[in-house]
């Protein structure tokens, strides 16, 4: 091979290098271009895409806060409809109380417009009987001296206007009752058998002869008491919230000056009463021992707290349930028939007129209760059934109509 033949294919091989070089050149340009070109348009597509993304987010939380927007919406709406639907009750229900409690209403109205009949026609006959009393042993008096016998507990309007009937105006009259003139006059009022002893009108009323003097001397006494009080325990009242602490059975006018006297204005102070308490009263206002607990001041204050309307418009509602009750079974009873109820052991003052509403007034009547009787009455009288056998109230009776008709028996004899 000659020299040319060398040369010329040295060159040729010089130029498949330098072609295979630029080849590899131009596919790696062409690569790193093709890569760049991808890489732009891939980061352009990202961008829209990651554009797309928080768009969507934006949108998802749009639609997050309208369903929030919603749910409470929802829920308002809810309520609401609750609210109504229990206002509605509401309505209906104090509907129906009112239809009732305006029948109720037009049923105790009958009822006092007729006692107050019968009283009235009563009043009459009453001073046909005046001359078995012996005015020579308690004395006269005219309307012109006439004093608030109101105020001696034990003596409302009804009793008041009775014994006025009789000529009996005055506190000194009352405190010169011996025990003849109590029976002639408890039987020409028809008051209840021994409400004038029980509810001691003679003391009371011995009290009530002083004049305003001595009297104001005795309640400045009391008032002086006032520190032996535990008004943390019992609260604090004033006058102007005061309650007629007479609608309490066994308060009267002066009782209820006495109170007042201690700061004791209202019902709230004597149903937080305890036992020491009522001992402390008892001794300041120089009350008859255990008569607050036997009149159960405590009780029907707390009574009176609960229904918030006065006592005689709740015996009138009691009055309104006779039908309740089992006459046929019990017997049928008048209120100049009537026993003390009180000397059964659990029966107090308050039990007993609330009986008495229920035309229920006699021992016999009493001893006849069925235990079917006994859950009518305890439900009416809002008491426990329990307590009515516990204290023997069936058993009691029965002695006590024993002892009454042996009673009669032997006066027949004598």
């Amino acid at each position: 091979m000659n020299y040319l033949q060398i040369l010329l294919l040295q060159s040729k091989m010089t130029a498949s290098f330098e072609i295979i070089a630029m080849l590899l050149g131009a596919a790696i340009i062409g690569s790193v271009t093709a890569w760049f070109y991808a890489k732009s348009v891939n980061n352009k597509r990202i961008e829209e895409l990651e554009s797309e993304i928080n768009k969507n987010k934006k949108e998802a939380e749009k639609i997050k806060k309208e369903k929030n927007n919603l749910q409470k919406t929802f829920a308002e709406k809810y309520t609401k409809i609750e609210q109504v639907t229990k206002e509605g009750k509401t309505l209906k229900s104090q509907n129906s109380a009112a239809v009732n409690d305006t029948t109720e209403t037009k049923l105790k109205n009958k009822i006092t417009e007729q006692l107050l009949a019968k009283e009235h026609e009563a009043l009459p006959n009453l001073r046909q009987g005046m001359h078995l009393l012996d005015y020579n042993s308690f004395g006269t008096a005219t309307g012109d001296e006439k004093d608030d016998l109101k105020m001696i507990s034990g003596i409302g309007p009804f009793i008041e206007e009775r014994l006025n009937a009789l000529d009996i105006y005055t506190f000194r009259q009352i405190s010169k009752f011996t025990a003849k003139d109590i029976e002639i006059i408890d039987d020409a009022i028809e008051c209840f058998a021994g409400r004038i002893e029980r509810d001691e009108w003679i003391a009371q009323a011995s009290e009530l002869i002083h004049d305003e003097e001595k009297q104001n001397e005795l309640l400045q006494q009391i008032r002086a008491k006032k520190s032996l009080i535990y008004y943390d325990r019992i609260g604090i009242a004033n006058k102007e919230e005061a309650d007629d602490l007479t609608e309490i059975s066994g308060i009267g006018g002066w009782i209820n000056k006495k109170l007042n006297a201690l700061d004791i204005y209202t019902f709230k102070q004597i149903s937080n009463f305890n036992n020491e308490d009522v001992e402390i009263v008892t001794d300041a206002i120089e009350f008859f021992p255990g008569r607050i607990e036997r009149d159960e001041w405590i009780q029907q204050a707390r009574e009176l707290i609960r229904i918030e309307i006065s006592k005689s418009e709740h015996l009138q509602r009691i009055s309104v349930m006779k039908n309740r009750i089992y006459y046929d079974r019990l017997g049928i009873a008048h209120k100049h028939h009537a026993n003390n109820l009180t000397l059964i052991k659990g029966i107090s003052n308050w039990v007993e007129e609330s009986l008495n509403a229920l035309e229920i007034y006699t021992f016999t009547q009493i001893s006849k209760l069925t235990t079917e009787d006994i859950v009518i009455i305890s439900d009416i009288l809002e008491i426990s059934p329990d307590r009515i056998n516990q204290d023997h109230w069936v058993e009691q009776a029965l002695e006590l109509t024993k002892a009454s008709q042996k009673k009669i028996a032997d006066n027949v004899i004598d």
